[in-house]
Protein backbone atom coordinates (compact mmCIF):
# COMPACT_ATOMS: atom_id res chain seq x y z
CA UNK A 1 0.00 0.00 0.00
CA UNK A 2 2.71 2.53 0.83
CA UNK A 3 4.34 1.80 -2.87
CA UNK A 4 0.57 2.38 -4.24
CA UNK A 5 0.65 5.58 -2.89
CA UNK A 6 3.84 6.59 -4.91
CA UNK A 7 3.74 4.89 -7.35
CA UNK A 8 -0.05 3.79 -8.14
CA UNK A 9 0.48 1.65 -11.69
CA UNK A 10 3.39 0.01 -9.56
CA UNK A 11 0.79 -3.48 -9.13
CA UNK A 12 -2.21 -5.57 -11.44
CA UNK A 13 -5.10 -3.68 -11.41
CA UNK A 14 -6.61 -6.41 -9.29
CA UNK A 15 -4.44 -5.36 -6.09
CA UNK A 16 -7.15 -3.18 -5.27
CA UNK A 17 -6.10 -0.44 -2.62
CA UNK A 18 -9.29 -0.19 -0.85
CA UNK A 19 -9.64 -4.35 -0.45
CA UNK A 20 -5.82 -4.23 0.91
CA UNK A 21 -6.69 -1.44 3.35
CA UNK A 22 -9.26 -3.54 5.03
CA UNK A 23 -7.49 -6.43 4.92
CA UNK A 24 -4.33 -5.18 6.57
CA UNK A 25 -6.57 -3.32 9.04
CA UNK A 26 -8.54 -6.67 10.25
CA UNK A 27 -5.62 -8.82 9.53
CA UNK A 28 -3.40 -6.56 12.22
CA UNK A 29 -6.66 -6.25 15.12
CA UNK A 30 -8.00 -9.98 14.54
CA UNK A 31 -4.80 -12.24 12.60
CA UNK A 32 -2.01 -10.30 15.06
CA UNK A 33 -2.96 -8.34 18.10
CA UNK A 34 -5.60 -9.96 19.46
CA UNK A 35 -4.32 -13.39 18.57
CA UNK A 36 -1.40 -12.88 20.34
CA UNK A 37 -3.07 -11.11 23.87
CA UNK A 38 -5.22 -13.75 23.48
CA UNK A 39 -3.44 -16.41 23.58
CA UNK A 40 -1.37 -14.49 26.43
CA UNK A 41 -4.08 -14.68 28.52
CA UNK A 42 -4.64 -18.50 28.35
CA UNK A 43 -1.61 -18.50 30.21
CA UNK A 44 -2.23 -15.98 32.59
CA UNK A 45 -5.32 -16.32 33.59
CA UNK A 46 -5.36 -20.21 34.92
CA UNK A 47 -2.38 -19.18 36.59
CA UNK A 48 -3.53 -15.61 38.62
CA UNK A 49 -7.03 -17.96 39.78
CA UNK A 50 -4.90 -21.13 39.95
CA UNK A 51 -7.43 -23.25 38.44
CA UNK A 52 -7.05 -25.11 34.90
CA UNK A 53 -8.65 -23.53 31.89
CA UNK A 54 -12.21 -24.65 32.10
CA UNK A 55 -12.29 -26.26 28.79
CA UNK A 56 -8.88 -26.89 26.69
CA UNK A 57 -11.81 -28.15 23.45
CA UNK A 58 -13.52 -24.79 23.66
CA UNK A 59 -9.66 -23.35 24.00
CA UNK A 60 -8.82 -25.07 20.66
CA UNK A 61 -12.18 -24.45 18.93
CA UNK A 62 -11.29 -20.83 19.70
CA UNK A 63 -8.00 -20.88 18.13
CA UNK A 64 -9.24 -22.45 14.50
CA UNK A 65 -12.26 -20.61 14.51
CA UNK A 66 -9.98 -17.62 14.69
CA UNK A 67 -7.98 -18.64 11.72
CA UNK A 68 -11.19 -19.67 9.62
CA UNK A 69 -12.89 -15.84 10.59
CA UNK A 70 -9.78 -14.49 9.46
CA UNK A 71 -9.71 -16.21 5.53
CA UNK A 72 -12.80 -14.75 5.23
CA UNK A 73 -12.74 -11.60 6.15
CA UNK A 74 -9.47 -11.81 3.21
CA UNK A 75 -11.96 -13.65 0.68
CA UNK A 76 -14.61 -10.93 1.22
CA UNK A 77 -13.33 -7.62 0.84
CA UNK A 78 -11.47 -9.24 -2.08
CA UNK A 79 -14.75 -10.26 -3.55
CA UNK A 80 -15.72 -6.67 -3.11
CA UNK A 81 -17.94 -7.78 0.21
CA UNK A 82 -17.59 -4.28 2.18
CA UNK A 83 -19.56 -2.18 4.28
CA UNK A 84 -17.68 1.11 3.28
CA UNK A 85 -17.16 1.77 6.92
CA UNK A 86 -13.77 2.12 8.17
CA UNK A 87 -12.13 -0.55 10.12
CA UNK A 88 -15.91 -2.20 10.10
CA UNK A 89 -15.27 -3.51 6.69
CA UNK A 90 -16.60 -6.78 7.00
CA UNK A 91 -20.19 -7.55 5.97
CA UNK A 92 -22.96 -8.57 8.63
CA UNK A 93 -22.53 -12.39 8.33
CA UNK A 94 -19.27 -12.19 8.99
CA UNK A 95 -19.52 -9.88 12.19
CA UNK A 96 -22.08 -12.53 13.80
CA UNK A 97 -18.98 -14.93 13.08
CA UNK A 98 -16.89 -12.87 15.02
CA UNK A 99 -19.66 -12.39 17.74
CA UNK A 100 -19.72 -16.30 17.94
CA UNK A 101 -16.20 -16.39 18.32
CA UNK A 102 -16.11 -13.80 20.71
CA UNK A 103 -18.41 -15.73 22.92
CA UNK A 104 -16.70 -19.14 22.95
CA UNK A 105 -13.27 -17.23 24.38
CA UNK A 106 -15.12 -14.92 26.85
CA UNK A 107 -17.38 -17.62 28.19
CA UNK A 108 -13.99 -20.22 28.56
CA UNK A 109 -12.19 -17.40 30.73
CA UNK A 110 -15.10 -16.88 32.49
CA UNK A 111 -16.03 -20.11 33.78
CA UNK A 112 -11.71 -20.37 34.42
CA UNK A 113 -12.44 -17.36 36.65
CA UNK A 114 -15.20 -18.63 38.65
CA UNK A 115 -13.96 -22.20 39.20
CA UNK A 116 -10.79 -20.51 40.45
CA UNK A 117 -9.57 -18.47 43.33
CA UNK A 118 -10.01 -14.50 42.73
CA UNK A 119 -7.42 -12.88 44.57
CA UNK A 120 -8.18 -9.66 46.21
CA UNK A 121 -7.70 -6.59 43.97
CA UNK A 122 -5.33 -8.42 40.86
CA UNK A 123 -4.60 -5.35 38.19
CA UNK A 124 -3.39 -8.19 36.04
CA UNK A 125 -6.74 -9.93 36.21
CA UNK A 126 -8.85 -6.87 36.00
CA UNK A 127 -7.43 -5.09 33.20
CA UNK A 128 -7.58 -8.31 31.40
CA UNK A 129 -11.07 -9.24 32.07
CA UNK A 130 -12.22 -5.55 31.45
CA UNK A 131 -10.48 -5.72 27.92
CA UNK A 132 -12.31 -8.57 27.31
CA UNK A 133 -15.58 -7.12 27.94
CA UNK A 134 -15.06 -4.02 26.26
CA UNK A 135 -13.90 -5.91 23.01
CA UNK A 136 -17.19 -7.83 23.09
CA UNK A 137 -19.36 -4.85 23.97
CA UNK A 138 -17.55 -2.39 21.49
CA UNK A 139 -18.03 -4.49 18.66
CA UNK A 140 -21.95 -4.94 18.92
CA UNK A 141 -21.96 -1.42 19.54
CA UNK A 142 -20.61 -0.60 16.38
CA UNK A 143 -21.80 -3.37 14.28
CA UNK A 144 -25.45 -4.17 15.61
CA UNK A 145 -26.82 -0.63 16.42
CA UNK A 146 -27.49 0.53 12.89
CA UNK A 147 -26.73 3.66 13.61
CA UNK A 148 -27.46 6.68 10.86
CA UNK A 149 -25.51 10.18 10.70
CA UNK A 150 -23.03 11.37 12.88
CA UNK A 151 -23.93 8.74 15.47
CA UNK A 152 -22.73 6.05 12.75
CA UNK A 153 -19.91 8.62 12.56
CA UNK A 154 -19.26 8.02 16.08
CA UNK A 155 -20.43 4.03 16.65
CA UNK A 156 -17.41 4.09 13.74
CA UNK A 157 -14.77 6.06 15.72
CA UNK A 158 -15.85 4.51 19.00
CA UNK A 159 -15.07 1.17 17.93
CA UNK A 160 -11.71 2.08 16.13
CA UNK A 161 -11.05 3.98 19.39
CA UNK A 162 -11.93 1.40 21.84
CA UNK A 163 -10.08 -1.57 19.75
CA UNK A 164 -6.70 0.76 21.32
CA UNK A 165 -7.34 1.66 24.40
CA UNK A 166 -10.25 -0.93 25.65
CA UNK A 167 -9.28 -4.04 24.06
CA UNK A 168 -5.51 -3.92 23.08
CA UNK A 169 -4.47 -1.21 25.98
CA UNK A 170 -6.25 -2.76 28.97
CA UNK A 171 -5.23 -6.58 27.72
CA UNK A 172 -1.21 -5.35 27.14
CA UNK A 173 -1.62 -3.47 30.81
CA UNK A 174 -3.13 -6.60 32.87
CA UNK A 175 -0.02 -8.58 30.98
CA UNK A 176 2.60 -6.43 32.00
CA UNK A 177 1.08 -6.24 35.76
CA UNK A 178 1.74 -10.19 35.61
CA UNK A 179 4.93 -10.27 33.75
CA UNK A 180 6.90 -7.65 34.76
CA UNK A 181 7.22 -8.57 38.60
CA UNK A 182 8.49 -12.02 37.37
CA UNK A 183 10.68 -10.90 34.46
CA UNK A 184 12.34 -8.37 36.92
CA UNK A 185 12.00 -10.56 40.19
CA UNK A 186 10.03 -8.47 42.45
CA UNK A 187 7.03 -9.62 43.15
CA UNK A 188 4.98 -9.80 46.23
CA UNK A 189 6.56 -7.40 49.05
CA UNK A 190 9.50 -6.82 46.69
CA UNK A 191 7.23 -4.09 44.51
CA UNK A 192 8.57 -1.21 44.35
CA UNK A 193 5.89 0.89 44.15
CA UNK A 194 2.59 1.55 46.30
CA UNK A 195 -0.46 -1.52 45.15
CA UNK A 196 -2.72 1.80 45.58
CA UNK A 197 -1.72 3.04 42.23
CA UNK A 198 -2.35 0.08 40.46
CA UNK A 199 -6.17 0.76 42.01
CA UNK A 200 -5.99 4.57 41.04
CA UNK A 201 -4.51 3.37 37.56
CA UNK A 202 -7.66 0.65 37.12
CA UNK A 203 -10.23 3.19 38.18
CA UNK A 204 -8.97 6.12 36.18
CA UNK A 205 -9.18 4.84 32.86
CA UNK A 206 -12.92 3.29 33.55
CA UNK A 207 -13.15 7.40 34.13
CA UNK A 208 -11.63 8.75 31.35
CA UNK A 209 -11.70 6.54 28.62
CA UNK A 210 -15.07 6.21 27.39
CA UNK A 211 -15.85 10.11 26.99
CA UNK A 212 -12.66 10.62 25.28
CA UNK A 213 -13.34 8.88 22.23
CA UNK A 214 -15.30 12.20 20.99
CA UNK A 215 -11.68 13.59 20.14
CA UNK A 216 -12.56 11.85 16.97
CA UNK A 217 -15.05 14.53 16.09
CA UNK A 218 -13.27 17.72 17.56
CA UNK A 219 -13.19 19.42 13.56
CA UNK A 220 -15.36 21.73 12.96
CA UNK A 221 -17.60 20.23 10.20
CA UNK A 222 -18.55 17.84 12.76
CA UNK A 223 -22.50 18.31 14.11
CA UNK A 224 -21.78 17.67 17.89
CA UNK A 225 -22.51 19.78 20.62
CA UNK A 226 -19.35 21.64 21.71
CA UNK A 227 -20.28 20.54 25.53
CA UNK A 228 -19.37 16.62 23.95
CA UNK A 229 -16.63 18.09 22.18
CA UNK A 230 -15.22 19.47 25.16
CA UNK A 231 -16.08 16.45 26.93
CA UNK A 232 -13.97 14.36 24.13
CA UNK A 233 -10.88 17.33 24.30
CA UNK A 234 -10.71 17.11 27.96
CA UNK A 235 -10.99 13.53 29.16
CA UNK A 236 -8.34 12.81 26.41
CA UNK A 237 -5.91 15.18 28.33
CA UNK A 238 -7.17 13.57 31.28
CA UNK A 239 -5.81 10.16 29.96
CA UNK A 240 -2.34 11.59 31.24
CA UNK A 241 -3.17 10.96 34.71
CA UNK A 242 -3.45 7.05 34.33
CA UNK A 243 -0.36 7.08 31.45
CA UNK A 244 1.91 8.57 34.07
CA UNK A 245 1.17 6.37 36.78
CA UNK A 246 1.48 3.15 34.56
CA UNK A 247 4.75 4.25 32.98
CA UNK A 248 6.50 4.80 36.64
CA UNK A 249 5.09 1.46 37.78
CA UNK A 250 6.85 -0.18 34.96
CA UNK A 251 9.68 2.28 34.74
CA UNK A 252 10.74 2.05 38.41
CA UNK A 253 10.71 -2.07 38.51
CA UNK A 254 12.65 -1.93 35.36
CA UNK A 255 14.93 0.41 37.26
CA UNK A 256 14.99 -1.85 40.35
CA UNK A 257 15.37 -5.16 38.59
CA UNK A 258 17.32 -8.02 40.17
CA UNK A 259 17.65 -10.09 36.64
CA UNK A 260 19.13 -9.44 33.83
CA UNK A 261 16.38 -8.61 31.45
CA UNK A 262 17.66 -10.07 27.54
CA UNK A 263 15.57 -9.81 24.65
CA UNK A 264 12.43 -9.10 26.06
CA UNK A 265 13.82 -6.04 28.36
CA UNK A 266 14.84 -3.74 25.28
CA UNK A 267 11.04 -4.71 23.96
CA UNK A 268 9.48 -3.55 27.16
CA UNK A 269 11.31 -0.59 27.30
CA UNK A 270 10.91 0.92 23.82
CA UNK A 271 6.87 -0.45 24.38
CA UNK A 272 6.66 1.93 27.61
CA UNK A 273 8.71 4.64 25.43
CA UNK A 274 6.42 4.80 22.38
CA UNK A 275 3.11 4.02 24.91
CA UNK A 276 4.12 7.52 26.51
CA UNK A 277 4.13 9.47 23.12
CA UNK A 278 1.66 7.78 22.07
CA UNK A 279 -0.16 9.19 25.27
CA UNK A 280 1.42 12.41 24.59
CA UNK A 281 0.79 12.64 21.17
CA UNK A 282 -2.97 11.41 21.32
CA UNK A 283 -3.72 14.02 24.27
CA UNK A 284 -2.07 16.60 22.54
CA UNK A 285 -3.97 16.26 19.06
CA UNK A 286 -7.23 16.47 20.82
CA UNK A 287 -7.00 19.57 21.78
CA UNK A 288 -8.91 21.75 19.31
CA UNK A 289 -6.76 23.94 17.81
CA UNK A 290 -3.88 21.25 17.26
CA UNK A 291 -6.96 19.19 16.58
CA UNK A 292 -7.45 21.41 13.38
CA UNK A 293 -4.13 21.60 11.92
CA UNK A 294 -3.26 17.96 12.40
CA UNK A 295 -7.12 16.52 11.47
CA UNK A 296 -7.07 13.77 8.18
CA UNK A 297 -2.95 14.37 7.08
CA UNK A 298 -0.44 11.93 7.24
CA UNK A 299 0.03 12.58 11.04
CA UNK A 300 -2.67 10.59 12.08
CA UNK A 301 -1.39 7.63 10.07
CA UNK A 302 1.60 7.98 12.25
CA UNK A 303 -0.06 8.24 15.40
CA UNK A 304 -2.14 5.11 14.31
CA UNK A 305 1.12 3.33 13.25
CA UNK A 306 2.89 4.33 16.58
CA UNK A 307 -0.35 2.76 18.80
CA UNK A 308 -0.10 -0.31 17.09
CA UNK A 309 3.06 -1.28 15.63
CA UNK A 310 5.33 1.17 18.58
CA UNK A 311 3.35 0.34 21.58
CA UNK A 312 1.27 -2.60 21.47
CA UNK A 313 3.32 -4.95 18.94
CA UNK A 314 6.43 -4.22 20.63
CA UNK A 315 4.79 -5.02 23.57
CA UNK A 316 3.64 -8.26 22.28
CA UNK A 317 7.13 -9.13 21.12
CA UNK A 318 8.44 -8.60 24.33
CA UNK A 319 5.51 -10.90 25.99
CA UNK A 320 6.12 -13.92 23.50
CA UNK A 321 10.28 -13.88 24.04
CA UNK A 322 9.66 -13.91 27.82
CA UNK A 323 6.98 -16.86 27.51
CA UNK A 324 9.50 -18.76 25.44
CA UNK A 325 11.76 -18.68 28.10
CA UNK A 326 8.98 -19.96 30.66
CA UNK A 327 8.38 -22.93 28.31
CA UNK A 328 11.47 -23.50 27.09
CA UNK A 329 14.08 -22.26 28.81
CA UNK A 330 16.73 -19.14 29.00
CA UNK A 331 18.52 -20.38 26.08
CA UNK A 332 15.26 -20.93 23.94
CA UNK A 333 15.75 -18.81 21.03
CA UNK A 334 18.36 -17.24 19.22
CA UNK A 335 19.41 -13.71 21.14
CA UNK A 336 21.40 -12.36 18.06
CA UNK A 337 17.91 -12.94 16.28
CA UNK A 338 16.15 -12.02 18.71
CA UNK A 339 18.07 -8.62 18.81
CA UNK A 340 18.45 -8.27 15.15
CA UNK A 341 14.43 -8.19 15.32
CA UNK A 342 14.81 -5.47 17.83
CA UNK A 343 16.92 -3.07 16.19
CA UNK A 344 15.49 -3.82 12.68
CA UNK A 345 11.78 -3.16 14.23
CA UNK A 346 12.69 -0.01 16.01
CA UNK A 347 14.51 1.57 13.03
CA UNK A 348 12.07 0.33 10.73
CA UNK A 349 9.11 1.81 12.68
CA UNK A 350 11.06 5.10 13.33
CA UNK A 351 11.79 5.52 9.28
CA UNK A 352 7.79 5.31 9.15
CA UNK A 353 6.73 7.43 11.85
CA UNK A 354 9.17 10.28 11.61
CA UNK A 355 8.48 10.89 7.94
CA UNK A 356 4.80 10.38 8.09
CA UNK A 357 4.40 13.11 11.38
CA UNK A 358 6.85 15.29 9.13
CA UNK A 359 4.66 14.96 6.20
CA UNK A 360 1.45 15.42 8.07
CA UNK A 361 2.71 18.80 9.42
CA UNK A 362 3.89 19.89 6.05
CA UNK A 363 0.37 18.90 5.05
CA UNK A 364 -1.66 21.53 8.16
CA UNK A 365 0.77 24.32 7.35
CA UNK A 366 0.19 23.96 3.77
CA UNK A 367 -3.78 23.80 3.74
CA UNK A 368 -5.91 26.01 2.51
CA UNK A 369 -3.25 28.42 0.53
CA UNK A 370 -1.97 25.01 -1.96
CA UNK A 371 -3.99 22.97 -3.67
CA UNK A 372 -3.97 18.78 -3.30
CA UNK A 373 -2.01 18.48 -5.82
CA UNK A 374 0.92 21.12 -4.49
CA UNK A 375 0.17 19.57 -1.07
CA UNK A 376 1.17 15.81 -2.80
CA UNK A 377 3.95 17.05 -4.34
CA UNK A 378 5.96 18.61 -1.38
CA UNK A 379 4.84 15.23 0.73
CA UNK A 380 5.70 12.70 -1.62
CA UNK A 381 9.62 12.18 -0.76
CA UNK A 382 8.34 11.52 3.40
CA UNK A 383 5.67 8.84 1.46
CA UNK A 384 8.52 7.18 -0.01
CA UNK A 385 10.49 7.26 2.71
CA UNK A 386 7.59 5.68 4.79
CA UNK A 387 7.58 2.55 2.44
CA UNK A 388 11.35 1.84 2.33
CA UNK A 389 11.06 1.68 6.00
CA UNK A 390 8.14 -0.52 6.03
CA UNK A 391 10.25 -2.82 3.89
CA UNK A 392 12.37 -2.74 6.85
CA UNK A 393 10.42 -3.43 8.80
CA UNK A 394 9.02 -6.60 6.93
CA UNK A 395 12.31 -7.87 7.56
CA UNK A 396 11.88 -7.72 10.84
CA UNK A 397 9.00 -9.44 10.97
CA UNK A 398 10.38 -12.25 9.26
CA UNK A 399 13.56 -12.48 11.18
CA UNK A 400 11.09 -12.65 14.32
CA UNK A 401 9.27 -15.84 12.53
CA UNK A 402 12.42 -17.25 11.71
CA UNK A 403 13.77 -17.30 15.41
CA UNK A 404 9.98 -18.14 17.02
CA UNK A 405 10.14 -21.46 14.06
CA UNK A 406 13.76 -22.32 15.40
CA UNK A 407 12.02 -22.34 19.11
CA UNK A 408 9.20 -25.01 17.94
CA UNK A 409 11.35 -27.00 15.96
CA UNK A 410 14.19 -27.63 18.40
CA UNK A 411 11.47 -28.51 20.97
CA UNK A 412 10.04 -31.03 18.74
CA UNK A 413 13.01 -32.77 17.70
CA UNK A 414 13.99 -32.87 21.74
CA UNK A 415 9.82 -34.28 22.56
CA UNK A 416 10.25 -31.36 24.58
CA UNK A 417 7.14 -30.84 26.97
CA UNK A 418 6.78 -27.34 29.45
CA UNK A 419 6.14 -28.80 33.04
CA UNK A 420 3.85 -26.23 34.02
CA UNK A 421 2.70 -27.78 37.74
CA UNK A 422 4.98 -28.50 40.87
CA UNK A 423 3.89 -31.93 42.41
CA UNK A 424 0.80 -30.17 44.28
CA UNK A 425 -0.70 -29.57 41.50
CA UNK A 426 -0.02 -25.73 41.88
CA UNK A 427 0.86 -23.53 38.52
CA UNK A 428 4.56 -22.67 38.33
CA UNK A 429 5.80 -19.01 36.99
CA UNK A 430 9.22 -20.88 35.54
CA UNK A 431 8.74 -24.20 33.89
CA UNK A 432 11.46 -26.73 35.69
Amino acid sequence: MAIVLVQPGFFPDFVDFVAMRGIHLQAIIFGWLSMALMGAMYHIIPRIVQHDLYSKKLGNLHYYLMHVGIATVVVTLLMGFNTGREYLEPVLFVNVAVVIIWLVFFINILMTVIKGHVPGFSAALNFMLLSILYLGINYLWANFGFWTGVRDNLSIWTFAHNAVNGWFMFALVGIFYYMIPRMTGLQGKDAPYPHFLSKIHFFAVCVFIPPSVLHHLLYNEAPVNNFWKAAGEWTSVGMLIPTFIWFYIVAVSIKNSKKPLGVPGKFVVATMAFYLANCLQGSAQSIRFINDFTHATQWVVGHAHLALFGFISFGVFGFIYWILQQYYGSDSYSTNFGNSHFWLSLVGFLGMFIPLTIAGLIEGSMRGTHDFYAIREAIQPYLLTRGVFGGVSLIAFIVFAMNIWKVINKAKKNNFEPINKDEHGAYLDKAN
